[in-house]
């Protein structure tokens, strides 16, 4: 947990210490658990809520009103998924430019990067669901207004910007401090695997 947290102020060298780790690929399983619970209990809550998608029509067919009573048994695999096949990407591109990591290294260390990362998205979502949850807001009015020019709109842009500046941000890390590439190496190989991991987890998580 100590390396967890420290990723949050020092990056950098929480990354190398999780190289040098005997049991970071054992641990990569618990950091990517984290979103897997965080999110899966948000859609638990949210139909309990009785929610659903207001302006975004979900890309696979389900019907709306049905679609976050579903994704309570989706949103584990597509997770898993998207970290092994952005994995995937940053492997067979880093060794196309000489990189030395191995793919293990490589998954454990995104592991905790994507965990991180969606921490910027789960201190909206999470809170937000439990509050329909419990009755204190309506989960359908709630998703009007966070498409609509309010506050919550305001927060969630908020939350959602510290989202994906933590992902431009580790994700190239992750490439350099595995496979000791240069910066703009890193930094295009990191964000090619990021546009490829949100793809796949929009995919089923809308």
């Amino acid at each position: 947990m100590k390396s967890y947290l420290l990723t949050f102020i020092k990056p950098r060298q929480s990354l190398r210490r999780l190289l040098v780790n005997e049991r970071s690929f054992q641990l990569s399983f618990l950091y990517i658990s984290i979103p897997i619970v965080g999110y899966t209990l948000m859609y638990i809550f949210l139909t309990i809520g009785e929610g659903a998608p207001s302006v975004f029509t979900p890309w696979l067919n389900i019907p709306k009103e049905n679609y976050y009573a579903i994704n309570r048994f989706l949103l584990a695999p597509s997770l898993i998924l998207s970290w092994i096949v952005a994995t995937s990407v940053i492997q067979i591109l880093s060794r196309l430019f000489k990189g030395t990591g191995t793919f293990e290294q490589t998954l454990s260390l995104l592991a905790l990067s994507i965990s991180i990362a969606m921490c910027g998205g789960l201190i909206h979502d999470l809170p937000m669901s439990f509050l329909s949850a419990i009755g204190i807001i309506n989960a359908s009015e709630h998703e009007i207004a966070m498409n609509s020019p309010t506050i919550f709109r305001t927060l969630l842009w908020c939350c959602y910007s510290l989202y994906f500046l933590l992902f431009f941000i580790l994700f190239p890390l992750t490439v350099k401090v595995v496979h000791e590439l240069n910066a703009f190496k890193s930094g295009v190989i990191g964000i090619l695997a990021f546009i490829v991991f949100q793809f796949m987890f929009l995919l089923f998580n809308r």
